[in-house]
């Protein structure tokens, strides 16, 4: 009577073990779960990280918990901007969004204040793989120790981290996209207007770790990054050689292993603006990238409010880009 007992709990937890989990409802709790932060934050839930000679803005939702595993998104600022207004045009930190049905730790990292542009303007904050960056500096490890430091310190979902950033941000963040290392880091990347310069890895010298789910953004009118790309700058720089962004996009779709047709292709998801899609795996949930294209829209992240110069019909940030990140999570 006891072996039949016994091999009927065997066979109850084979049967557990064989059964699909959800990936919206898997959290890998990481190390700052079950204990008060050491950070201080004010009252409106930021607190400013410095790590060595570096710094980061770290924004917590309202119903932040201690003991409940929150989604992390990093979001890097364009050049000459800052942290704050990153926040400012990514909304990141509105209250009420949700990642897994928790509200989301927002991550705002500052940039090194690099070279400076051929065309005389003063130096400001840049991110590594723009030709007005400093070459010494190294972003990649920075973002690292970023999100070690992070989710030592808060209660992290370490398979729901993502990455996003807009012009050299969005840059960065297809370097981090194409790092072997850092790549396995993010569930997902979203790039806003991307400034993908040839050191930021946009056709070539990219070597992901693995599949990699990624979410772009263009204007059409964008005369900064234009779309159709460049051969040089205005100065006749070969370091400021821009790609077409749907070549950029088809390259991804092959790196994951697609065809360069797309899968899904909407004319008008939102007014002036085209959606296309590569998904290419019925086994693999993360090869996908996704496109969107936006008519009479400027270096700018698409917005109803036109807080970044340009006024869209739709919020990227609420309408896309998390769902797109809800939708992937770390195998």
């Amino acid at each position: 009577m006891v072996s039949l007992h016994l091999s009927f709990l065997l066979s109850l937890f084979s049967l557990a073990c064989s059964l699909p989990h959800s990936p919206a409802a898997f959290k890998r709790a990481a190390d700052g779960c079950g204990a008060s932060s050491p950070w201080t934050f004010d009252s409106t839930g930021h607190a400013n990280i410095t790590l060595g000679d570096r710094s980061f803005v770290v924004h917590i939702p309202e119903n932040y918990q201690e003991n409940d595993a929150h989604a992390v998104v990093l979001s890097f600022h364009g050049y000459g901007e800052n942290p704050q207004n990153q926040e400012l045009i990514s909304g990141l930190s509105e209250n009420g969004l949700l990642l897994n049905k928790k509200g989301i730790i927002a991550v705002y990292p500052l940039g090194v204040v690099g070279i400076g542009r051929d065309d005389g303007d003063a130096p400001g904050p840049a991110w590594q793989g723009a030709p007005y960056a400093q070459s010494d500096v190294d972003d990649v490890a920075f973002t690292k120790d970023v999100v070690a430091e992070v989710s030592g310190n808060l209660c992290v979902d370490s398979g729901r981290i993502y990455a996003s950033g807009k012009s050299n941000g969005g840059g960065f963040t297809n370097i981090l996209a194409c790092d072997s290392t850092a790549s396995s880091l993010f569930a997902a990347f979203a790039l806003v207007s991307a400034a993908l310069y040839a050191g930021a890895y946009p056709l070539s010298g990219c070597t992901p770790g693995d599949t990699v789910p990624l979410i772009n953004f263009h204007g059409l009118a964008d005369t900064i990054i234009p779309f159709d790309g460049q051969l040089a700058d205005k100065e006749n720089d070969a370091a400021y050689v821009l790609p077409n962004i749907t070549v950029y996009r088809q390259d991804w779709a092959l790196r994951d292993g697609c065809a360069t047709t797309v899968s899904l292709s909407l004319t008008h998801p939102f007014t002036n603006t085209t959606l296309k899609e590569w998904g290419c795996s019925s086994t693999d949930a993360r090869a996908v990238v996704r496109g969107y294209t936006v008519d009479g829209l400027g270096h700018s992240w698409p917005s109803t409010l036109g807080l970044d110069g340009g006024v869209t019909t739709f919020n990227a940030t609420t309408a896309a880009i998390l769902p797109f990140f809800d939708a992937h999570v770390l195998p």
